[in-house]
C-alpha cells in the first residue's frame, strides 16, 4: 500500500469517528429534551386532572405489528368489566416516513397523546421497553404495570446486559433510566424475581408472581385442541404425523440487527424422519424472511416441511407440537405448562454464554437435551419416543411456571385494580 493511499484510509477512519461522535452527541441532545423536558411537561400538562378510576392504558411500541397477547388477554377482560381501555401504539416511534422532519412532528403527535391518556389514568400496562413512560414517576394512586412478553427467566436482558455485546450501554442507562417506574412487575414463578429485579434495576418488593396473561388460555382443552386443529388445517399434508416444531429465537447484538442462520440439514432430517413426522418451523418475527430453500427442496420436502412463521400464532403452533426444538427461547417456559418433549440446539452456545449469557446454567437448567448437529436431533427424535423423562419437565413446569394456573388475569386486576 502506498503512503497515499495510507494516508487516504486515515482520513477515512477519522472522518468515520468524527461522523460517529457527532451523531451519537446529537441522539443525546435529542433524547435529553425528551427525557428532561418534554416529557415531564406533558405529564404536569395531563396528570392535573382527578385520576379516573375505571381508565386503564395499555401501550406498546411499533415494534410490534398487532396488540401483544398479554396486553390484549387484560384489555379484553377489564372491557367486559366496565374499563374504559385506551390504547397507545406509537409511543416514542418508528421512523414512518421517509422525511426526518415529518418522523419527528409524528413523534410530537403520539407522545402527547400518550400522555394525555397517562395523566389521568389509574393503570398503565406494558409489555416491554417503553422510553416515554420512565420519564416521571406515577403520581400516587396510580399504577405502571410490567406484564413483560416472555415467561420465566432466561437469556438476561435489561440492567443485566449492560456493557455486554448484546445489551445498552451503561452510560446511557445512567444518563437515561428505563424500567424505573415499575409499581408491579407480574412474573410466572417466586424462582425468577431476582431475574426480573436486576433486570429493571427495580427492588423485588415491586416483582409479584402473579402470573402471566396469556397462559391462562393452555389451561382449556378446546383452546389446546383448536390449536392442533389450526395447524393441521394449515398445513393439510401432515395427516396423522407427529409434529416436530423447530421454533428458534434470533441471534444478534440487538432487536434491529437481529439475524439467524439455518445450520440444520434438512435432507438428512427428511431421510431419516419424513414417514413418521411432519416438521414444521414457527421463526422469530425478526427473522423469519431470512429462511430459504430451493424449489428442488420444496418438491422433496412436501408434506414434511411446513414454514407457519407468517400464518400462525406461537400459541397454536405450541399446543399442535409433539415435541418442541428450541435454543435460548422462553416458549420453553409456555410449552412446560403442555409436559411434552424438548430439545435444545444449542449449536452456539458459547458464543451465545459469552455475548448475552444466562440466569441459570443452562446445561442444567433445560429441561430436555442438549444437543449441536442435525445428527443430534435425529437421534433424540428417535430416543424420545421410548425414553421420555416427563417428570423433568413437570419439575421445571413446577419451578418456573408455578404462578401460571390459569387464573393470571383476574390475580393481576384484584392486585392492582382492587377487583
Amino acid at each position: 500500500m502506498s503512503k497515499k493511499d495510507a494516508a487516504v484510509n486515515v482520513y477515512k477512519l477519522i472522518k468515520r469517528k468524527v461522523k460517529n461522535k457527532i451523531k451519537k452527541l446529537l441522539g443525546d441532545i435529542r433524547r435529553s429534551f425528551w427525557y428532561y423536558h418534554l416529557w415531564p411537561h406533558y405529564y404536569k400538562k395531563y396528570s392535573k386532572k382527578p385520576i379516573d378510576p375505571k381508565k386503564v392504558v395499555f401501550a406498546y411500541s411499533s415494534l410490534y405489528k398487532t396488540m401483544p397477547d398479554n396486553l390484549r388477554c387484560m384489555k379484553e377482560e377489564l372491557e367486559k368489566r366496565g374499563y374504559n381501555c385506551v390504547v397507545v401504539d406509537k409511543g416514542e416511534g418508528e421512523n414512518r416516513y421517509k422525511n426526518k422532519i415529518l418522523n419527528e412532528l409524528s413523534k410530537f403527535i403520539d407522545c402527547e397523546f400518550f400522555f394525555k391518556e397517562f395523566g389521568d389514568c389509574k393503570a398503565l400496562f406494558l409489555v416491554d421497553y417503553y422510553f416515554p413512560a420512565f420519564a416521571n414517576k406515577p403520581r400516587e394512586g396510580q399504577h405502571i404495570v410490567q406484564l413483560w412478553h416472555a415467561c420465566g427467566a432466561f437469556k438476561m436482558w435489561g440492567y443485566s446486559t449492560a456493557d455486554k455485546a448484546w445489551g445498552a450501554n451503561k452510560r446511557s442507562l445512567d444518563k437515561f433510566p428505563v424500567h424505573n417506574t415499575y409499581t408491579e412487575v407480574c412474573v410466572s414463578s417466586p424462582k425468577v424475581r431476582f431475574a426480573y429485579a436486576e433486570a429493571f434495576n427495580c427492588s423485588e418488593d415491586v416483582v409479584l408472581p402473579l402470573g402471566t396473561p396469556r397462559t391462562d388460555v393452555y389451561f382449556d382443552p378446546d383452546f389446546v385442541k383448536s390449536g392442533k386443529d389450526k395447524i393441521r388445517e394449515l398445513c393439510p399434508g401432515i395427516g396423522d404425523k407427529k409434529i416436530i416444531l423447530y421454533a428458534p429465537t434470533f441471534r444478534g447484538n440487538s432487536l434491529r440487527n437481529s439475524y439467524m442462520h439455518n445450520t440444520l440439514d434438512l435432507d438428512a432430517l427428511y431421510d431419516a424422519l419424513h414417514e413418521e413426522y411432519a416438521f414444521v418451523m414457527k421463526l422469530h418475527p425478526l427473522t423469519a424472511k431470512a429462511f430459504k430453500i430451493t424449489e428442488e427442496q420444496q418438491q422433496k420436502f412436501e408434506g414434511f416441511l411446513y414454514n407457519v412463521s407468517k400464518t400462525a400464532s406461537i400459541d397454536d403452533a405450541l399446543c399442535a407440537a409433539d415435541t418442541v426444538i428450541s435454543d435460548y427461547s422462553s416458549l420453553i417456559f409456555e410449552y412446560s405448562l403442555l409436559e411434552r418433549p424438548m430439545i435444545f440446539y444449542a449449536y452456539d452456545l458459547e458464543k451465545y454464554e459469552n455475548d448475552r449469557s444466562f440466569y441459570f446454567d443452562y446445561r442444567s437448567f433445560v429441561p430436555g437435551e442438549i444437543v449441536d448437529s442435525t445428527e443430534g436431533i435425529i437421534a433424540e427424535i428417535k430416543r424420545l419416543e421410548t425414553g421420555f423423562d416427563k417428570q423433568k419437565v413437570i419439575n421445571f413446569k413446577n419451578d418456573f411456571m408455578s404462578a401460571c394456573d390459569g387464573n393470571s388475569v383476574n390475580r393481576i386486576i384484584k392486585e392492582v385494580l382492587g377487583e
